[in-house]
């Protein structure tokens, strides 16, 4: 169990976390927690990692969250919010919605290079990865280092600032964005080179609970 000011601490390192996709520095939680000495920071965080609700490791930002039933096994991701799996009307500005806790080994140990998208929609209900579809309400993990497009993989797509989940094709003047679905309302996106697109990362897993 947690004392108020335990949990406290942790709900800001949390909600940092959410939000910038990263952890806080000392300097920073001790301004968030309106303390004057980062001693008595560093004293919460050594609770707190006692309890098993986070480590530290050797680094500027070294914090990582555990959880008290998987701590040992299991990282937690950040949901940056919503992505359409539909036209790209989705305001794609990033929004902490919380975390999911996921496997080490399924994110190769590497918190920073990955978050997750909550799906709207389902231009993509036909779309497999591991033998998972993605469906409307499922959830998208995102690789962020990883931007070598393809024509058999679904990337993230930014258009005119809307987020949108897709395969692609290319020829000499056009990019098509290409659902995959069983709903045959579901039409491609067409665009030129000239348009405002960003293929932000691919989708390399899929979960739905």
């Amino acid at each position: 169990m947690l004392t108020e000011k335990q949990q406290n601490v942790l709900d800001v390192i949390t909600t940092f976390i959410g939000e910038n996709a990263k952890s806080p520095t000392i300097e920073e939680l001790t301004l968030l927690l309106n303390q004057k000495s980062k001693r008595w920071v560093v004293q919460y965080l050594e609770a707190l990692e006692k309890k098993w609700f986070l480590s530290r490791w050797r680094g500027y930002r070294s914090i990582s969250l555990g959880n008290i039933i998987g701590f040992q096994t299991t990282m937690n991701i950040p949901i940056l919010g919503y992505a359409n799996a539909g036209t790209p009307l989705v305001d794609a500005t990033e929004s902490s919605y919380w975390v999911l806790p996921i496997s080490k080994k399924i994110i190769s140990w590497d918190e920073q290079n990955y978050f997750i998208l909550k799906v709207e929609w389902t231009s993509m209900n036909n779309y497999n990865i591991k033998w998972k579809n993605i469906d409307n309400w499922s959830y998208v993990l995102i690789k962020k280092d990883d931007v070598s497009t393809n024509s058999s993989d679904a990337f993230l797509f930014v258009v005119n600032w809307a987020a949108t989940l897709k395969k692609i094709k290319k020829d000499w003047d056009n990019i098509y964005l290409l659902p995959e679905s069983k709903d045959d309302y579901h039409k491609p996106i067409i665009l030129s080179e000239e348009d405002n697109l960003m293929i932000n990362w691919k989708i390399v897993d899929v979960f739905n609970f």
